[in-house]
């Protein structure tokens, strides 16, 4: 069975719902990532999101949807002008609900996105991903998505 796949605006209802959640979620990277400590994270986070997106769902150049599968929202998806002059999207966000992960749809999602992208006149999609989500690059790298920059880190060792 086929199961039909689009991405819908997201509404001001699911966009608040989204914000709560994207917000933790980061900051949870983040702090898994090493980058920042926990007892400061989510307000980085929402501080860091804040900046980018002052008007919410109406803030120009930004591009919120709910992925569904049969009338059935499976994830969401966060989309960018990587800046106003450039023709390139920056791909913020793409979740896809625990109970619908390992099905394809993230590859699907991706097709779509790509379809999205061309339809608004961009022509490239960037995209960061933690080092530590392997899963996520490998889905990224099928997709023709090629890695362009790598940070890297590391503790400092302790003095004795």
């Amino acid at each position: 069975m086929m199961i039909l796949l689009k991405l819908a605006k997201m509404s001001q209802s699911d966009f608040e719902k989204y914000w709560q959640t994207a917000v933790v979620d980061y900051a949870n990277e983040k702090v898994k990532a090493g980058a920042w400590p926990t007892d400061h994270a989510k307000d980085n986070a929402k501080q860091e999101f804040e900046k980018l997106v002052p008007d919410g769902l109406a803030t120009p150049g930004h591009y919120f949807y709910d992925i569904v599968a049969s009338n059935t929202k499976v994830g969401t998806v966060w989309l960018a002008e990587r800046s106003a002059d450039s023709k390139e999207a920056f791909l913020y966000d793409i979740q896809i609900s625990p109970a619908y992960q390992g099905q394809g749809f993230g590859t699907k999602t991706l097709q779509l996105i790509d379809e999205e992208a061309a339809h608004l006149g961009f022509k490239k999609i960037a995209l960061h991903a933690f080092g530590n989500n392997k899963r996520a690059i490998h889905v990224y790298e099928k997709d023709g998505f090629e890695i362009t920059d790598v940070w890297m880190a590391k503790k400092v060792s302790e003095i004795k």
